[in-house]
């Protein structure tokens, strides 16, 4: 009897690798049908959406962040079909009937992406206590969703709002590093530099002068005399304050007594007394104010007195008499 070709280690090897792979496929399979919940019984469900963009047959359906089944189906609704609300897609859920309990009435669907770039899915929100249970069949109601798109262009227009700002910045940094404008003189300008070099250096001079013990300001400052003086004088002052606030002296008796009120009063009153005569015509100054005539004879009178005087001063002798002594 021929015996075969005995087994070499180079096709054992490859037998083990392949026995390997096998196993590693089955515990893959495994796993996966573990999270995704692929060999478990499902109950389906729909949703009705405005717009399905993304999302494909397959996606993942999630509760509260957790995959609990798959998108089986993604028609589009007739337009003779649609709801009053306007959903224009109807998308068909496979759910696992394990978490029905957690579906109910009050519960949102909303297609979001998972992550800001990653696939769409549908998100489903679980329901509260006191709702009825979503039999097999029944519409999951859709949440307003995130319109991504919408804000990438908002981001869109921020970044290109960035950059604008941030030329204008360059542009004025360019225009100060050139020496344009007040700013830029004051940062390009040497002047400025060595004058503020100078101030600096005179204030050094001057705090040093100022901290010598035996200079004059630390002299003031050790002194006690000085803090005396001013509190005898503080106290002088609080002293004559009171005595004018008490009535006493000249100022105190022109604040606190009356009469001199009351004189000015007197005197006001007169003279508004006077001034209504005097509008009224009563009197020879209001005669005066009142009277035309009267102003044209005074006028007159005044332009006779000038005309003589420059008669006088043109020939003062003809106005000289003749004097004789006898």
């Amino acid at each position: 009897m021929r015996r075969g070709n005995p087994m070499t280690w180079e096709q054992l090897r490859v037998g083990l690798l392949v026995l390997a792979g096998l196993v590693i496929g089955a515990l893959a399979l495994l796993f996966v049908g573990r999270t995704g919940h692929v060999f478990g019984n499902r109950y389906e469900l729909v949703t009705l959406v405005n717009s399905a963009a993304g999302l494909v047959p397959g996606a993942a359906v999630q509760l509260a962040g957790q995959t609990v089944g798959q998108v089986e189906e993604i028609e589009l609704i007739p337009v003779e079909q649609r709801p009053e609300s306007g959903e224009a897609v109807a998308v068909w859920l496979a759910v696992n009937l394990e978490v029905q309990p957690q579906i109910r009435r009050d519960s949102r669907a909303q297609v979001r992406t998972q992550g800001l770039l990653g696939d769409r899915l549908i998100d489903i929100s679980p329901g509260g206590i006191g709702e009825l249970v979503l039999e097999p069949g029944d519409t999951v109601m859709a949440a307003s969703p995130v319109d991504y798109d919408a804000l990438l262009a908002e981001g869109a227009t921020a970044v290109g709002d960035l950059v604008e700002v941030a030329s204008r910045l360059s542009e004025l940094t360019r225009g100060i590093l050139a020496g344009e404008g007040t700013l830029g003189r004051l940062v390009t300008d040497e002047d400025l530099y060595v004058g503020l070099s100078g101030v600096a250096a005179a204030m050094d001079t001057l705090l040093t002068a100022a901290s010598d013990p035996d200079g004059p300001v630390m002299r003031m400052l050790a002194d006690d005399s000085l803090y005396l003086s001013m509190r005898r004088t503080v106290a002088a002052l609080d002293s004559t304050t009171a005595q004018v606030a008490r009535g006493e002296g000249t100022l105190g008796r022109l604040l606190a007594d009356d009469s001199l009120y009351a004189s000015l009063l007197a005197t006001a009153e007169r003279t508004d007394s006077l001034l209504a005569r005097v509008e009224a015509g009563d009197g020879s100054l209001g005669k005066m104010l009142e009277d035309p005539q009267l102003y044209e004879e005074l006028l007159k009178t005044v332009v006779d007195l000038g005309s003589l005087l420059e008669a006088v001063r043109a020939d003062p002798d003809r106005y000289v008499p003749d004097v004789q002594v006898f």
